[in-house]
C-alpha cells in the first residue's frame, strides 16, 4: 500500500473509530467552563488573565488528547515509572521552598512561562494509569491477602502526600478513584467490608484530630442558623446566588456576589446558576452526566482489564469530584476545596483532565480496531 492511501485509511479509521462522544462532551463542559470563568473574572475587577489561561490549557490540553488517542493504551501503561516519577517528583517539590502556598495547602509551584502549577492534578492522572497497570498484572491474585495489602500501600502513596499538602479535598478523591477502580478489577467485597468498618472506627480518631474550623465546617451543615455568619457565610451566598437566577438567570456577566469567595473555582456553578438560571445550571449536569456516560461506554467497549480500569479510574475521577463540589454548593457537603471539573478555573486541571481523556480515547479506539471481543464478549478473562 503506497504511503498516501496508509496515511488516508489511518484518517478514515481514526475518524470511524474515535470516541466523538466522549471527546465532544469534554469540549462543550470546557468551552462552557471558559464562559462562566470569563463572567467570574469581569466580576472581580476584570482580571482577564484567568480566561486566556483557561482558554490556552483547554487549546494545550485538547492537542494533547487528540495526540495521545494514537498511542495505543498499552505503551502509555509501560510508561507508568517514568510518568510517576515526574508527577511525584513535582508534589515532593511542593514541599520544599519551591512550593507555594495558596489558602491552607501547600499544594502549588511556581513555573517562570506557565505560571503556577498543581502537581497533584497531574498526579490523578499518573496514578490512575500506574494503579491499572498494577492491578491488570495481579488480578488472578488480587484477593490474596499480600496482594490485597500492596496494592493499599500503592494507593497510600498519593493519598498521604496529598494530605501532607493540607488538601483533604484532593486526598478525598483520589481515595474514591482507588476504591472505584478496585471494585472494577473485582477485590472480594469483604475487603470493602473491612475497609468500610476501618473508616467507621476512624471517624471519631479523625473527628478529635480536627481543628475547630474544620469541625465547624460539617457542623454549619446542621446548625445553619448558629453558622450563618461567620464559617456558613459562603455556602449561604451561594444558595443565594444560585436562587436568584429563578428559571433562566439574571444573565451573562450580570450576575455575582462580590462577596462570595472561590466564585470561579470552588463555586464556579453558582455562576452558571445565577447568570443562566435553573437550565444553565441544568446544563451542566447534564454535560457531566453526558461525559460519564460516555466513559461508562468506553469501559463497556475496552477489550481489556486494564483499558476498563483507565476509564474506570477517569470516571470515578470525573464523578466523584463533581457530586463533591455540587454537594457543597448547595449545602449538602462541607467545603473542602473541590473544584468541578472542566469548569472551575485551573489551568492544570483542566489540562491534565484533557490528558486522562486522551487515554480514554486511546481505549476506545484500540477496542474498535484491534480486537471486535471485549472481556464482555470472550473468556480470555
Amino acid at each position: 500500500m503506497k504511503l498516501a492511501d496508509r496515511i488516508k485509511s489511518g484518517i478514515s479509521l481514526y475518524i470511524r473509530y474515535n470516541d466523538w462522544f466522549l471527546f465532544l462532551s469534554c469540549t462543550a463542559a470546557a468551552a462552557y467552563g471558559i464562559i462562566l470563568v470569563y463572567s467570574a473574572a469581569a466580576s472581580q475587577n476584570g482580571q482577564s488573565r484567568e480566561y486566556l489561561v483557561q482558554t490556552v490549557s483547554f487549546l494545550i490540553g485538547v492537542a494533547a488528547a487528540l495526540v495521545i488517542s494514537r498511542i495505543d493504551y498499552e505503551i502509555i501503561c509501560r510508561l507508568w515509572p517514568f510518568l510517576s516519577g515526574i508527577s511525584l517528583f513535582l508534589v515532593l517539590l511542593t514541599f520544599t521552598p519551591l512550593g507555594l502556598k495558596v489558602a491552607d495547602d501547600q499544594a502549588w509551584l511556581y513555573i517562570p512561562v506557565i505560571g503556577t502549577f498543581q502537581p497533584s492534578e497531574l498526579l490523578k492522572i499518573t496514578f490512575i494509569i500506574s494503579f491499572a497497570n498494577h492491578l491488570s498484572k495481579v488480578q488472578h491474585k488480587m484477593n490474596e491477602l499480600r496482594t490485597a495489602l500492596l496494592l493499599c500501600l500503592h494507593g497510600a502513596v498519593p493519598v498521604l502526600l496529598i494530605f501532607k499538602q493540607g488538601d483533604d479535598g484532593t486526598a478525598l478523591v483520589f481515595i474514591c478513584i482507588f476504591a472505584s477502580m478496585l471494585f472494577i478489577a473485582g477485590l472480594r467485597p469483604l475487603y470493602f467490608l473491612i475497609g468500610a468498618t476501618a473508616g467507621a472506627a476512624a471517624v471519631p480518631v479523625a473527628w478529635n484530630m480536627m481543628d475547630e474550623l474544620k469541625k465547624a465546617r460539617f457542623l454549619c451543615l446542621i446548625f445553619v442558623e448558629k453558622y450563618a455568619d461567620n464559617v456558613g457565610w459562603q455556602q449561604n451566598l451561594a444558595l443565594i446566588a444560585i436562587g436568584s437566577g429563578k428559571l433562566w438567570g439574571v444573565g451573562y456577566l450580570k450576575g455575582g456576589n462580590q462577596y462570595l469567595y472561590a466564585r470561579n473555582t470552588d463555586f464556579i456553578f453558582t455562576v452558571a446558576a445565577g447568570e443562566f438560571g435553573f437550565m444553565g445550571g441544568l446544563a451542566l449536569f447534564a454535560i457531566l452526566i453526558l461525559i460519564l456516560l460516555a466513559l461508562y461506554r468506553s469501559i463497556l467497549a475496552a477489550r481489556d482489564l486494564q483499558g476498563m480500569l483507565l476509564c474506570g479510574g477517569l470516571m470515578a475521577l470525573i464523578g466523584f469530584q463533581s457530586l463533591i463540589n455540587l454537594g457543597m454548593n448547595l449545602r449538602l457537603l462541607p467545603v473542602i476545596g473541590i473544584t468541578l471539573p472542566f469548569f472551575s478555573r485551573g489551568g492544570s486541571s483542566l489540562a491534565t483532565l484533557f490528558i486522562g481523556v486522551g487515554v480514554a480515547l486511546s481505549v476506545y479506539y484500540s477496542g474498535k480496531t484491534r480486537s471486535h471481543d471485549t472481556i464482555f464478549t470472550n473468556n480470555r478473562y
